[in-house]
C-alpha cells in the first residue's frame, strides 16, 4: 500500500486523505457493527495479539505498562478506549511490532487497523466521558485569511512573517495546469510587507510538535491574548485602510440603504455575515441578539455604517469566531467537517457553498464530499494550503536561523538583503507547487527530476565560486588616478560655477530691483492655481474646486475644518511635480492631517501630511508609506496659526524635497516616483487621501495653492516664497551678446566636467 501511495498524484493523495481523516473519521456511524467487532475481536485480533503482542505486553514482560494478556474479550477492550487508541496509533505507524519480530502481513495489518479503528469509535458511544472536544483558536495565518474572506480585503491585515514566499507571478492558474520555466517568487519572512495601519496583531503562534502551528495543544487563549484579540478586532474595523476601497463587502454590508424596513435590512445582513464567521448554523436568538445590537446603536447617534462596523468589531471577538471546536456526537456535525476541510484547503473558514452543504447534511455523502474537495482545490485560495502545509511539514522556517561557518560558507551571505538561507527556502516550496498544479506522482517530492534555483544558487551548486586573484597595488594605483581626476574634475566645475555666478548675479539683481520696484508677480507657468478670493475656481485653467462638507470663504481665503477640497479629474498624466500652498494650521496637533496632495485611483496617493510619523513634523505621505521616508533633520511646527509657505518637489531622479517659507525643510531624500494617472487623479487640500474621515482631516485656512508639472528649483521656490523671482530666460534676454556666448559656454563646460565626474570608475575595495 505505502509503494502504491507513493506513485499516486498528489492531489489524488490529499483527497485520500481528505475522505481518510475528515469525512469517514467523522462518519455518523460505525464502519462495523458491535456483533462485527465482537466476531473480529476472536477471529482476528486475539491470534494476532498471541503471535505478535503478547512476547513483549504479557505475561513475565509488560513493555510500556501494557498488558495484553488480560485483554479476554472485546468488553475489555470497549471499556478502555485510551489503549485502543494507542494500539490504533502503534499498528498504523509501524511502530509494532518492533524491529526483530516478526512483522504483520500488510493486508492483515490494514485488516487489523479498520478493526480497532471501529472499535474505539464504538467504545466512544459507550463511554462519552471519554469523549474530549478539541478548541483551539484560529493562529495568525488563519485569522488573517477568515478575516480576509468575510469582508473581501484586498490585502493582509497584520505583517506575516510566517509566509515564507511571496508569489510575484499568478502561475498557480488550474487552466494551465503547467508551471512556466521561470517564475518570480521571494521570501520576505525576514521583513514582511506592513499590513492594515494601526492594526494591533498579536504574537506569533508557537511550533507545535514536527513544526506545526495548528495543533490544539499549543493554540490556547490566555487572558492576555484574549485582550489583544478584542483590541484587534477594534483595531480592524477602525483602521485608515479599512473603507470602502478595500472592503469588498462595503456596498452590500455597510452602506447604508435607501429606502426600506431598517431592521429587517440590518437581520438579512448579519444573517449570512454571521454564518461565515460563526461557521455553524445560526440560531434565531442569536441572530435576534446581534440585529438589536446594531440596531440600539443607531437610535443611540450613530450613522448606519458606524452601527454595522460595531457589530462586525463584536462579531470577530466572540469565541464563535475565535474558536474552532471538535464535535460530541461522533462527527454528526457537518459544520465541523466543513471546517476542518476549509481550514485545511485554505486557512480559512467555508464559504457559503460549503456551509450550505453542511447545512443540508449532503456534505456527508463521499461523492459530494469530494465534488467540494476538488472545487476548493481549483480555487484561487487554494494558494494558502500551499503556502502553509509544506513549509511546516518540512520546517523550512528553520532555515532562516542557519548561521554556517564564514569561513566554511564564505558566500552564504554575499548578499545580506537575500542570503543563501532564503534562497535555499525557495527550492522546496516551488517543487511541492509544480507538484501540486502538475499533479505529479508523489514520490517526485522525495526524488525529483527537475527543482527551481535562484542564479546564485546555481552558480553556486554547479561551481567553486573561487574569487578572481586580486593584484591589490594594480587597484590602489588606480584608484588614486580616479580620485585625482576626480578632484581635478570637481575644481574645474566649482571654478566655471564661480564665474557663471559672478558673470550673472549682476544682472539678475539689476532686473530684481527693477521687479520690486514695479511689484510684478512671480509666473512661473504653474498648471493651475488657486487665489481663494470668494471662490474656488483655477485662475489657469479648468480645475474648479469642489467643497466636500463645512467651509468657510472670507477674506481672499477658505478654511477648512473635517472638511476637504476636490479638483476634477486631471487631463494629464502627473509625474515630475510641485505642491505649492500658502496658508495657516489651526491645529499642529492633528496626526495624519493633509495639507494639499494629490489623490490617484484607489489608495494611491502624495500629499504634504503633518503629525503622522513624528508629532509636528512635515512629510510626504504616500499609500501605506510607499514612497514616504522622514527628512533628515526636520523641525516640528512650534505654534499654530502662523502663515506658512510649503513647497513639495518631486524630482524626476526621486529625489522628495520639501522647502518652508523658502527655505529647504531638513534635507531631501530619494524614492521612486509615482504616476498619477490622468482621468482616474485629482488635487486635494485638507485631508491626507480619500476617502475622508478620521485623523486625515486637517484644521487649515488656504491663502493660494499652485501646481506645476515640472519640479521647482530651490531658487524658484525660494523666489515664489518670497513673491519674487526672475527666471533664466528673462536673465538671457538681459546679457550682451558677448555676455551670453560666454554664459553659453560656462553652461556647457560644466555639464561636460559633471559628465566626465559620473563617468570615473568608482574605486575598488
Amino acid at each position: 500500500m505505502a509503494a502504491t501511495c507513493a506513485y499516486m498524484p498528489l492531489k489524488a493523495s490529499i483527497m485520500l486523505f481528505l475522505v481518510g481523516s475528515i469525512l469517514l473519521n467523522a462518519a455518523s456511524n460505525a464502519a462495523v457493527t458491535s456483533s462485527d467487532t465482537r466476531a473480529q475481536f476472536d477471529s482476528l485480533l486475539k491470534p494476532l495479539f498471541a503471535q505478535h503482542c503478547i512476547k513483549c505486553h504479557g505475561g513475565e514482560k509488560t513493555k510500556g505498562k501494557v498488558n495484553l494478556k488480560e485483554i479476554t474479550s472485546f468488553g475489555h477492550l470497549q471499556t478502555n478506549p485510551k489503549l485502543l487508541k494507542e494500539l490504533v496509533e502503534a499498528v498504523d505507524s509501524y511502530d509494532m511490532p518492533p524491529e526483530g519480530e516478526p512483522e504483520i502481513p500488510d493486508d492483515r495489518r490494514d485488516e487489523l487497523v479498520a478493526s480497532l479503528k471501529a472499535m474505539l469509535r464504538e467504545a466512544a458511544e459507550v463511554n462519552p466521558e471519554d469523549q474530549r472536544v478539541q478548541i483551539r483558536r484560529l493562529n495568525r495565518f488563519q485569522y488573517n485569511n477568515t478575516v480576509r474572506d468575510l469582508f473581501r480585503l484586498n490585502r493582509d491585515i497584520f505583517a506575516l512573517p510566517e509566509k515564507l514566499m511571496t508569489r510575484h507571478s499568478n502561475y498557480l492558474d488550474p487552466d494551465s495546469r503547467k508551471m512556466p520555466e521561470k517564475v518570480e517568487v521571494a521570501c520576505h519572512s525576514l521583513s514582511p510587507p506592513a499590513g492594515m495601519r494601526e492594526v494591533k496583531s498579536f504574537p506569533k503562534d508557537l511550533r507545535a510538535y514536527h513544526g506545526y502551528d495548528n495543533q490544539a495543544n499549543q493554540l490556547s487563549l490566555s487572558p492576555l491574548l484574549l485582550d489583544s484579540f478584542l483590541r484587534l478586532s477594534v483595531s480592524i474595523i477602525e483602521s485608515p485602510d479599512f473603507n470602502e476601497e478595500t472592503v469588498g463587502i462595503w456596498n452590500d454590508f455597510f452602506r447604508e440603504p435607501k429606502e426600506g424596513n431598517l431592521r429587517e435590512e440590518i437581520r438579512a445582513r448579519l444573517k449570512n455575515f454571521l454564518l461565515l464567521a460563526f461557521r455553524s448554523a445560526i440560531e434565531d436568538d442569536t441572530l435576534d441578539r446581534y440585529t438589536d445590537y446594531t440596531f440600539a446603536k443607531i437610535g443611540q447617534g450613530l450613522s448606519f455604517t458606524e452601527a454595522m462596523k460595531r457589530a462586525a468589531s463584536a462579531t470577530l471577538s466572540s469565541p464563535r469566531f475565535l474558536l474552532r471546536y471538535g464535535s460530541t456526537s461522533a462527527g454528526k456535525d457537518l459544520f465541523v467537517v466543513a471546517s476542518n476541510l476549509s481550514f485545511f484547503l485554505w486557512n480559512s473558514g467555508p464559504d457559503l457553498e460549503l456551509l450550505h452543504l453542511a447545512g443540508s447534511g449532503e456534505l456527508a455523502r463521499i461523492e459530494v464530499f469530494k465534488q467540494a474537495c476538488n472545487r476548493m482545490m481549483e480555487d484561487a485560495r487554494i494558494e494558502r494550503f500551499l503556502d502553509a502545509f509544506p513549509s511546516q511539514w518540512m520546517q523550512l522556517e528553520n532555515l532562516l536561523g542557519a548561521t554556517p561557518d564564514p569561513k566554511l560558507a564564505r558566500l552564504f551571505n554575499v548578499d545580506k538583503s537575500s542570503p543563501a538561507s532564503v534562497q535555499m527556502i525557495l527550492e522546496p516550496l516551488l517543487l511541492f507547487d509544480a507538484m501540486f498544479l502538475e499533479d505529479r506522482p508523489v514520490i517526485e517530492l522525495i526524488a525529483p527530476r527537475f527543482s527551481y534555483q535562484s542564479e546564485f544558487l546555481h552558480t553556486w551548486y554547479n561551481s567553486d565560486l573561487e574569487p578572481p586573484a586580486i593584484d591589490a597595488k594594480a587597484i590602489l594605483s588606480r584608484n588614486k588616478s580616479n580620485d585625482e581626476k576626480r578632484a581635478a574634475l570637481k575644481a574645474a566645475i566649482q571654478s566655471r560655477e564661480a564665474e557663471l555666478t559672478k558673470l550673472l548675479s549682476p544682472v539678475k539683481a539689476r532686473l530684481l530691483k527693477a521687479r520690486r520696484k514695479g511689484g510684478k508677480p512671480v509666473n512661473l507657468d504653474p498648471v493651475a492655481a488657486w487665489e481663494f478670493n470668494n471662490n474656488l475656481r483655477d485662475s489657469v485653467g479648468s480645475l474648479h474646486l469642489k467643497s466636500h462638507g463645512k467651509i468657510v470663504l472670507e477674506e481672499g481665503t477658505v478654511t477648512l475644518k473635517s472638511s476637504y477640497l476636490q479638483s476634477p479629474p486631471l487631463s494629464f498624466d502627473l509625474k515630475e511635480r510641485t505642491l505649492e500652498v500658502w496658508g495657516m494650521v489651526h491645529n499642529i496637533d492633528q496626526d495624519g492631517g493633509g495639507f494639499m496632495g494629490v489623490q490617484g485611483p484607489g489608495d494611491f496617493f502624495d500629499t504634504i501630511v503633518l503629525g503622522e510619523r513624528k508629532r509636528r513634523h512635515w512629510i510626504s505621505g504616500s499609500n501605506r508609506f510607499a514612497r514616504t521616508k522622514d527628512f533628515p533633520e526636520s523641525t516640528p511646527e512650534m505654534k499654530p496659526d502662523q502663515k506658512i509657505h510649503l513647497a513639495m518637489v518631486y524630482d524626476t531622479n526621486g529625489s522628495v524635497t520639501l522647502y518652508r517659507n523658502g527655505m529647504p525643510y531638513g534635507k531631501p531624500y530619494r524614492t521612486s516616483l509615482a504616476t498619477f494617472p490622468k482621468g482616474r487623479s485629482s488635487i486635494i487640500f485638507g485631508v491626507r487621501h480619500l476617502p475622508a474621515g478620521g485623523g486625515r482631516y486637517l484644521d487649515v485656512s488656504l491663502a493660494r495653492a499652485r501646481l506645476y508639472s515640472r519640479a521647482l528649483s530651490a531658487e524658484e521656490v525660494a523666489g515664489s516664497a518670497g513673491g519674487l523671482y526672475v527666471t533664466e530666460s528673462e536673465v538671457a534676454k538681459a546679457l550682451t551678446p558677448a555676455q551670453r556666448d560666454r554664459r553659453s559656454t560656462l553652461v556647457r563646460e560644466i555639464e561636460q566636467a559633471r559628465n566626465s565626474f559620473d563617468n570615473v570608475p568608482a574605486n575598488t575595495d
